[in-house]
């Protein structure tokens, strides 16, 4: 009699917990294009550690260029939204405590002439730099608005000029998210007998506690460490110590729909008046993604970046 050996994969899923915020403006200038976002007060951390992402915000290419791919070429920064171009990556801002970079393919670049072709979103950050935030305009004390960034693209005639707007408000504490390991249960590598096959689905929660009042709205951002992977919603590439191949894990919310990666969604429940402690139901699965595969250990992971406003 034949006998036919089953072998099992195991994984291990790690989710560590940051905090950032999803921010950022723009405004109308007659010989650029612009536009103008989030005159409104934001409410901020009061003490960040230098580096700290405090707000982020994407601005899509056809915002950039009107087109679904832009080539930039040519990147103009201004520290405090006037004066000369910096070759910095990271300029000040007009309020105490808070930096600004802009990210191009996940890289930040100072002024310098460039050809880089994206079809995705040109991220600005602001970021914490050491001091304490005292709050204040963004946009400074000027008469006339001063812009931080200016784009120039091969497919447009007009450059983008990007202007950062609102009063920030000091907000004392934030929320907490612990760091937290989810262990998939062991599985039989015939179940996953394609390519999108999914077994081994173990449920958790991310945890945000101890949020305090006065925030308009606080939301989370899920990156996977490693990288998005294009055409893969949810999926984590393999981290350290995987032994497995043609598996990897998929984040999954409540309902087994892929997770959103690299977009602030907004935590329900949360009350300006009254702050509070949230759950938010989750749940991940093994997906085959290649045609050959083999069992071993199959590990992943992701950060959670909080935001607030």
């Amino acid at each position: 009699m034949k006998t036919t050996a089953k072998k099992k994969i195991s994984a291990l899923f790690i989710s560590p917990q940051l905090w950032a915020i999803a921010f950022m403006a723009l405004a109308v200038s007659p010989s650029a294009s612009a536009e103008d976002a989030f005159g409104m007060e934001l409410s901020i951390p009061k003490n960040t550690a230098s580096g700290t992402i405090l707000a982020r915000h994407y601005i899509y290419p056809m915002q950039v260029c009107r087109q679904s791919k832009c080539t930039i070429k040519y990147l103009r920064i201004y520290p405090n939204g006037e004066g000369g171009a910096s070759t910095s990556p990271v300029i000040t801002t007009n309020v105490s405590g808070i930096s600004t970079r802009l990210l191009i393919n996940g890289r930040a670049f100072g002024t310098q002439a460039l050809s880089l072709e994206t079809n995705r979103p040109i991220e600005v950050q602001l970021l914490g730099d050491g001091r304490v935030n005292l709050g204040g305009s963004l946009a400074g004390s000027a008469q006339v608005s001063p812009y931080y960034y200016e784009l120039d693209t091969v497919e447009s005639s007009y450059s983008l000029r990007i202007y950062l707007k609102g009063t920030i408000t000091p907000i004392d504490g934030t929320c907490s998210v612990p760091s937290q390991t989810v262990k998939l249960p062991k599985t039989l590598i015939q179940r996953l007998e394609r390519i999108g096959s999914t077994a081994g689905t173990q449920s958790f929660q991310i945890q945000v506690n101890n949020c305090p009042k006065g925030y308009n709205r606080i939301g989370y951002t899920l990156d996977p460490v490693g990288g998005v992977i294009e055409n893969s919603p949810g999926v984590l590439p393999l981290a350290g110590g995987s032994t497995a191949s043609g598996i990897k894990i998929r984040v999954e919310n409540a309902q087994g729909t892929p997770a959103t990666m690299g977009s602030s969604i907004t935590v329900d429940g949360y009350s300006k008046a009254a702050g509070g402690s949230f759950v938010i139901p989750m749940q991940a699965s093994y997906i085959r993604t290649d045609t050959v595969a083999t069992p071993g250990t199959v590990n992943g992971a992701m950060t959670v970046f909080m935001d607030y406003r």
